[in-house]
């Protein structure tokens, strides 16, 4: 009876000790790191943004203790994705907006962080941004967005083939009416006649028009001169383009399902062959699409450059709901001012924005 009472004891004395040595040589869990997730408007994959996120999570979580998530729409689906997701309470912690009104809205209904105050603890992004920049970011006198470092100077214009046009023997800088650049079409379809000369993007044929759109594109100076606020829709000038249009739509220069295209031009280049798209042409603007492509572009001017600052089409906001609204100030800031982050983050943008980042860094 002792015997086995002894045996008893020292196993239990054993599994005590087994017990005491697992508990304390188990290494403890390290707490996951926080993810923000980043939405931008663009065409990139699936995969594409998966791994454009992951090479950033590896610099952000070293830097700073949190990893990023990067997911994109497409110019015509996006506002009504992000807000089927506020409508969910699902928002992303760091979104773009893709026009003024939208930028409104989002200040207006509160989901938009003001930034001001947030903007005194990262000094380095204030400062990044110019005041007039700035100043377009502003509802009711706070500052409720991150400006996109996309030009603002920009002319309207083109960018086409160096390839074609060197085949078809035409001097870009000869090219400085819509006549002209009718003409360049033209050849181009009579040298390819199975390709669409002139693509869409997302739809939209003409990404500029000749004018100061002062805002809304309803009333506009005209030619960018003067100081006489006439409604666009109304002018000979208007009238003539709508005409020019549709000779070069029955000519077959214009894809012609092209509203109705959710695809952009770089991509629509590659498919139909084409030659040529409408642009907001700037340095800058150029490096992107020409990545994107992957085609010696270009640029054609047919006037000069235009500033617009009184808005800025693309911005930063960070949710009001986020829990991680420092860190997704970090990551802005980073974006902004980093250039190894700028470049990674500028593979995953729509015309690379990119648009930025098409949206932070073209």
């Amino acid at each position: 009876m002792k015997l086995k009472l002894y045996h008893a004891a020292a196993a239990a004395a054993m599994a005590l000790s087994v017990m005491l040595l697992t508990a304390c040589g188990s290494p403890k869990q390290a707490d996951p790191l926080p993810i923000i997730k980043l939405r931008t408007v663009g065409s990139s994959s699936e995969a594409a943004c998966q791994r454009i996120g992951e090479v950033l999570s590896e610099l952000t979580a070293e830097k700073f203790g949190f990893t990023v998530e990067i997911s994109q729409q497409s110019t015509t689906n996006y506002n009504a994705e992000l807000e089927r997701e506020l409508l969910l309470g699902k928002e992303p912690d760091v979104f773009c907006y893709t026009d003024t009104e939208n930028m409104f809205s989002l200040a207006a209904d509160g989901t938009a962080e003001p930034l001001d105050d947030w903007l005194e603890e990262f000094p380095t992004l204030k400062e990044a941004v110019s005041q007039d920049r700035w100043n377009c970011m502003r509802y009711d006198g706070k500052r409720i967005a991150v400006p996109g470092n996309n030009p603002s100077a920009v002319a309207i214009g083109f960018e086409a083939r160096t390839d074609v046009l060197d085949e078809l023997g035409i001097d870009a800088a000869s090219i400085q009416t819509m006549e002209d650049m009718h003409a360049l079409l033209l050849a181009a379809k009579q040298q390819n006649p199975s390709s669409v000369p002139l693509v869409p993007h997302f739809g939209q044929t003409l990404m500029m028009l000749d004018c100061d759109p002062l805002n809304n594109g309803l009333g506009v100076l005209l030619h960018n001169t003067g100081t006489e606020v006439v409604n666009l829709y109304d002018t000979p000038e208007y009238e003539e383009l709508c005409n020019q249009m549709h000779q070069w739509y029955t000519e077959g220069l214009i894809l012609k399902d092209a509203p109705l295209t959710n695809a952009p031009n770089t991509r629509l280049m590659q498919m139909y062959g084409g030659v040529a798209f409408s642009h907001r042409v700037a340095e800058q603007n150029v490096v992107s699409v020409t990545r994107s492509t992957k085609q010696r572009l270009t640029s054609i001017t047919l006037g000069s450059k235009l500033q617009n600052t009184s808005v800025l089409n693309i911005g930063w906001c960070i949710s009001s709901r986020s829990e991680h609204k420092r860190e997704g100030m970090q990551l802005l800031q980073y974006l902004y001012t980093d250039r190894e982050a700028a470049d990674l983050f500028c593979c995953t943008a729509w015309r690379a924005w990119t648009t930025a980042a098409w949206m932070l860094t073209m």
